[in-house]
């Protein structure tokens, strides 16, 4: 597992970068050894935030964050979403009888407060809409109407690339999801 660890606005001190090489280190027994993990720490106002991306090789991404006063509660909350995700995820592949090389499961039941997690549930279609994507639109008109709409993403035809593109609101503004 590589762990790489990005220090926005936050100096990166000894005693920082082995508490994140600590808490994290816990995953490895998970994932497999060519597991890329981003940790990136950052502090917005007077919050200490700490996101968490893991890159699998098979393409599964594992994300989770938290903010809080304390960085090194902010450190072990985030670990804590990892494990939980992990853990789920692990619960799903058994129930759809797949294989994942990237993550190992032998252990993750040891621990006692790991709760079981029902997935039968999560994956059901409350409704469907049909949209019409004949009217490319530029990325401001979109966001007008995802505005307009009260949803929290628009998929649409973008007028200069002449693909379909999403944008979705953000904690910090927008962001624009683009075919490759």
């Amino acid at each position: 597992m590589k762990i790489n660890i990005v220090s926005k606005k936050l100096e990166l001190t000894e005693a920082i970068k082995e508490k994140i090489e600590h808490t994290f280190s816990n995953l490895e027994k998970y994932l497999s050894s060519d597991t890329d993990v981003h940790i990136k720490l950052d502090v917005i106002k007077r919050s200490k935030k700490v996101e968490v991306t893991i890159y699998t090789k098979n393409g599964t991404i594992i994300r989770a964050e938290d903010s809080s006063d304390d960085l090194y509660n902010a450190i072990d909350e985030t670990y804590a979403k990892l494990y939980k995700q992990i853990r789920k995820l692990k619960t799903q592949l058994i129930k759809k009888n797949k294989s994942n090389d990237s993550i190992r499961f032998n252990n993750i039941d040891k621990y006692e407060d790991a709760e079981d997690i029902d997935v039968e549930n999560d994956y059901i279609i409350k409704r469907v809409k049909k949209f019409n994507l004949d009217k490319p639109m530029t990325t401001e008109e979109a966001i007008m109407q995802m505005n307009l709409l009260g949803h929290n993403f628009f998929l649409f035809k973008n007028s200069e690339s002449e693909e379909v593109s999403m944008v979705y609101k953000r904690h910090d503004g927008y962001g624009l999801i683009e075919q490759i």
